[in-house]
């Protein structure tokens, strides 16, 4: 007699035969049992698909994991294990789902139907990402453990500020200060010296008394010095110098020369000029690194309760998912508990395969989850540096909305803000000013240098007479002089010093066509962020109200599987629907709080109201 029943599944405990049409729906099924008085439901009697043991059920349901050893195989439900159903690739170890009598204990080794053959160090069943157990305190993934330091997001800036990146700008910036310093202190003369010490000289000077006849034939006696090395060796040839150094002594010279700059036509003040604009530069990148640093701790911060709270939503829709799925296996008549007299032969079996399926969405998304929850920790880890607690974790625990302080203004107050407070914008300006002060240097390198020339010399020979006092001889042995004069420093380079102008006036116009074009962004970037607040600030009320929809569907669909009057597909359907949108508000305030950050990066100013934020609709 043909079954006039679902084509899914096949008429349960009814007179006559199933048509070749249902049979073909549950290949693995055994032969229908013969016509007769209806019996009661018993396991064996079920396909293989619901024979097997109830360790294929969730942690709720069935035997906890925590009797399998560390090292678990990968888990297979016997849904998955039946080749009818799943074929099993050509390269793995297929398992054989075997029906198990009712009153068996259950296995725990690898060779039963509801665990896979083949494991690997450190793995865990997809149902354990419900479940797992508190992680290691510098481990990011799972849990927090317990005692581990709390810290709020503003702690955590504060720590993120002391990052290498901020100490590099801060040596930047002692850098260029000192740059600024050596223009500043540019009038200070710099003495140039140089000490000698070499062979000397023997020189004898004696005291001569020469007659001189004037033309009236008058003798006049003249003292006269006469100054000889010993010997008679000329001691301005090479070889007179090198036979008289056996005796000649050592000879010290030490001679100073400095310029006293007084007026240099500009080149130390454009230098002064030069060096201020390099150190506000180095200023603004700082503030411009401070600020990025600032931003990066919002989005990791953001997203990590982000994914706190897609977590919550998954714990909550596995818990409904666990509800329906016992459920429907009382309905069926399968589990330990299972009383035949409360099945419903209208209840579709099909409907484990969809909790089984909902299960594994749900495994799915939780897996997403946990890993965007382990990169936002250790983002924020990495960037609080050494200076913050190792592994410690954030004290907040719901995703708030951030609020504008002072409310949202219109979009060219902020346009206008962020050309005058960005730090992008800034040194755009700043950059505009060095050139400028750069090209004027240039122009100045034309011009000479006046200033007081100063000369010291002094020489000493312990071998050479110091007597050496008359008019006609220059003492080259023993001296101490001084020299000054008023003198005009002038580089006659012209044809190289036009060149460096011409290179300084393309490059202050290349600092000027950028600073327009950094205006110009801005007020794009601007606009962007601007529109991407508007957006998540309605989507997050959109979201809200379709949450509360979205419940009331599903606690009206949770009413009607109490009843018995209820269809597991609409259930789903409901709560899938209800999840989604769950996500989407979450997903909603995760972008307006990074678009409210990005806002106040674009200005460079803080926008977010430091009273607090607001929480979430729930």
């Amino acid at each position: 007699m043909p079954c006039h029943g679902r084509p899914q599944r096949c008429a349960r405990a009814v007179s006559g035969t199933c048509s070749p049409r249902c049979s073909q729906a549950r290949p693995s099924s055994p032969p229908p049992p013969p016509p007769g008085p209806r019996r009661p439901r018993h396991p064996r009697h079920l396909p293989p698909r619901t024979a097997a043991p109830p360790q294929h059920l969730s942690p709720r349901t069935a035997t906890p994991p925590r009797h399998l050893s560390p090292t678990r195989p990968q888990y297979l439900s016997p849904r998955t294990a039946t080749p009818h159903r799943d074929p099993v690739p050509k390269d793995s170890n297929p398992t054989t789902a075997t029906p198990v009598p009712k009153d068996s204990k259950p296995a725990t080794t690898a060779a039963t139907p509801v665990l896979s053959t083949r494991s690997s160090a450190g793995a865990q069943a997809p149902a354990d990402l419900f479940e797992l157990p508190p992680a290691r305190r510098m481990d990011a993934y799972g849990p927090r453990p317990d005692g581990v330091p709390q810290l709020s997001r503003a702690q955590i800036v504060e720590f993120g500020l002391q990052n290498p990146l901020i100490r590099a700008a801060d040596a930047q910036v002692e850098q260029l200060e000192a740059v600024l310093l050596k223009a500043r202190f540019a009038w200070v003369p710099v003495i140039k010296t140089t000490t000698a010490l070499a062979p000397g000289f023997q020189t004898r000077c004696d005291d001569l008394t020469l007659p001189a006849s004037d033309a009236l034939g008058t003798t006049t006696p003249i003292d006269f010095q006469f100054c000889r090395p010993p010997g008679g060796v000329d001691i301005d040839t090479v070889g007179g110098y090198f036979k008289q150094l056996a005796g000649a002594g050592v000879t010290v010279r030490f001679n100073a020369d400095f310029v006293v700059p007084l007026y240099t036509f500009g080149k130390i003040k454009n230098g002064k000029a030069m060096a201020r604009a390099g150190v506000a530069l180095a200023q603004l990148a700082k503030e411009r690194a401070r600020q990025e640093t600032i931003l990066r701790v919002y989005q990791a911060h953001t997203a990590l309760l982000l994914a706190r709270g897609s977590i919550g939503i998954l714990h909550e829709a596995w818990s409904v998912l666990q509800d329906a799925k016992r459920q429907i296996a009382k309905e069926l008549g399968e589990g330990d508990d299972a009383d035949p007299d409360e099945a419903n032969p209208d209840r579709d079996p099909a409907d484990l395969i969809r909790v089984e399926l909902g299960e594994l969405t749900l495994q799915e998304r939780m897996n997403a989850a946990r890993k965007i929850e382990a990169v936002a920790l250790a983002t924020l880890w990495t960037i609080a540096g050494e200076a913050a607690p190792p592994g410690f974790d954030v004290s907040e625990r719901d995703l708030l909305t951030d609020r504008v302080a002072g409310g949202l203004k219109p979009v060219d107050h902020y346009r206008d803000l962020g050309l005058k407070a960005r730090p992008e914008a800034k040194m755009a300006a700043g950059l505009v000013d060095l050139r400028k002060a750069g090209e004027k240097f240039a122009r100045s390198m034309f011009l000479p240098d006046l200033g007081v020339v100063a000369s010291v010399q002094i020489a000493f020979s312990n071998k050479a007479d110091r007597d050496m006092r008359a008019l006609y001889y220059q003492d080259r042995f023993n001296y101490s002089r001084l020299v000054l004069a008023l003198a005009l420093n002038w580089t006659l380079d012209f044809h190289n010093q036009a060149f460096n102008l011409k290179k300084a006036r393309a490059e202050r116009r290349e600092a000027e066509a950028q600073r327009e074009a950094a205006n110009l962004l801005l007020s794009l970037e601007v606009e962007k962020a601007y529109r991407d607040l508007l957006e998540a600030e309605q989507a997050v009320k959109l979201t809200a109200s379709a949450i509360r929809k979205a419940k009331q569907l599903v606690i009206d669909q949770q009413l009607k599987q109490t009843v018995g009057g209820g269809n597991f597909t609409d259930l789903e359907r409901a709560l899938t629907r209800w999840a989604e949108w769950r996500f989407k508000h979450f997903e909603s305030i995760h972008a307006q709080n990074v678009a409210l950050a990005s806002l106040s990066r674009t200005v460079g100013v803080s926008l977010q109201d430091p009273a607090g934020a607001t929480p979430p609709t729930p």
